[in-house]
């Protein structure tokens, strides 16, 4: 009986000695799956609530985008309410951002190799173009970032240079005269020996303290960078190609007005990705998520490197690193590619991909923390909520390696992924053929139970 007692005890102690929220009983639920049907969905590439009903975005280079609703996100509920043109040149490829404009408008972001354009809705299913042509510079073929800042709607462009557009009314879209110019920041490349304009997307905005933050990006790393890395060197540890410099933060009151207060030069001693605070930083080429919470700005990197790390500030000037997932021994994780306040918690999504084999290499995770603090962070998914893989060229991966977006429908937290991209490769036991990666795959939906 003693014995017992003391075993117990010590369980309790156990139990109490947890990072809070450890202990809960929050597990996740299917309820969408193999890309709402079409296999070639490979991205629910993002979310929104609008009017009471959960929107999905998808990456479909195949087929084209398409947007799926559920007014309760149970399977079998899910619609389809938007699909691109079909045609012999690819259209909308994907809808890589849906923001909710006052439940009055609901606007997606689509990516087209002819022009980013911009789609408006009033009632969630019939959509209308209101920016085409990468708003007036076809270069400009995605848009990462859309919000409404005072009168104006606010859209982050940009492909060889950063950009800022806004309209007031949503249809009139007009190029943002910043002054400065994101354009103003150069950093030498030592591959070409010459100098270049260091910011050349804005990847993230957010609004914090009455005023406009734009992050911007150095450069736009995609999966087929990783798995062809992995190709070249299976057997070492993952380095992805580094871009001469790295993200910068930019804020500002009216949108015309800018202040610099991470980036070269800044008046702060931060330095571009945080490199004067943390050596790692140089390697920060771009941050993929941005949230408010608890009164403290937070924002997410990709880093070239391995070393991806969570940074906050209370106000905008002073930044502090709460969390490297290098130093918990997951490398592997290479974005923060999503993070949403619920709940009073802060939820962390990660990609995470490789080939299983390197320890460390599980598909995407999901952290979370009840107050944002270092050391506070725990696991709640980390195998891609199924352990499922797939195998490409003979390399096996995690079959959802991403978190790629968070919604939240009649205050339950909802999850999308991402999966191997649906393009042509050469089969691996014959090179003069070719067979379509993740064809039978597609993104998934998972809900959380709490």
């Amino acid at each position: 009986m003693e014995k017992a007692s003391r075993l117990l005890a010590l369980a309790i102690l156990v139990v109490l000695s947890l990072p809070p929220g450890i202990c809960s009983a929050e597990y996740w639920v299917k309820v969408a799956s193999k890309g709402f049907g079409d296999p070639s969905n490979d991205y629910a590439w993002s979310m929104a609530t609008f009017q009471g009903k959960l929107y999905v975005g998808t990456l479909n280079i195949l087929k084209g985008a398409e947007i799926w609703r559920s007014s309760s996100g149970e399977p079998g509920t899910w619609e389809r309410v938007y699909n691109a043109l079909p045609g012999p040149i690819r259209s909308n490829e994907g809808i890589r951002y849906l923001y909710a404009d006052n439940d009055q408008f609901l606007y997606a972001c689509a990516s087209n190799l002819s022009g980013a354009e911009i789609l408006r809705t009033k009632n969630g299913e019939d959509w209308t173009v209101v920016g085409k042509r990468g708003l007036g510079n076809i270069k400009n073929t995605s848009i990462r970032c859309l919000i409404r800042f005072g009168n104006y709607l606010y859209a982050g462009v940009g492909n060889n240079g950063a950009q800022l557009c806004r309209s007031k009314n949503g249809l009139d879209w007009e190029v943002v005269k910043t002054k400065p110019g994101f354009d103003s920041t150069k950093v030498f490349d030592p591959n070409t020996g010459v100098w270049t304009i260091n910011n050349t997307l804005i990847g993230e905005m957010v609004i914090f303290k009455d005023k406009l933050y734009a992050i911007t990006w150095t450069k736009d790393l995609k999966p087929t960078v990783i798995i062809n890395t992995m190709k070249k060197e299976p057997s070492k540890d993952l380095k992805l190609p580094q871009s001469p410099g790295a993200f910068e933060v930019w804020r500002s009151g009216d949108g015309v007005n800018w202040e610099k207060v991470v980036g070269k030069d800044d008046p702060y001693g931060n330095g571009m990705g945080f490199c004067l605070r943390d050596p790692a930083g140089l390697e920060n080429d771009i941050v993929t998520a941005s949230v408010v919470f608890r009164d403290q700005l937070y924002i997410g990197t990709q880093n070239s490197d391995g070393n991806t790390s969570i940074w906050r500030t209370p106000d905008g000037t002073q930044w502090t690193k709460v969390l490297a997932f290098h130093d918990l021994g997951e490398k592997y994780n290479y974005y923060i590619w999503r993070m949403i306040s619920f709940r009073d918690k802060l939820f962390i999504g990660t990609l995470n991909e490789g080939a299983v084999e390197d320890p460390g290499v599980t598909g995407a995770q999901i952290w979370v923390s009840d107050s944002g603090d270092p050391g506070t962070f725990y696991n709640l998914v980390h195998n891609g909520f199924d352990g499922e893989t797939i195998t490409l060229a003979d390399i096996t991966m995690p079959k959802n390696y991403g978190i790629r977006c968070f919604g939240i429908l009649n205050n339950t937290l909802f999850a999308g992924t991402a999966t191997v991209i649906s393009v042509p490769v050469p089969k691996y036991d014959r090179d003069d053929k070719v067979t379509i990666a993740g064809k039978d795959v597609g993104c998934e939906i998972w809900k959380m139970i709490p």
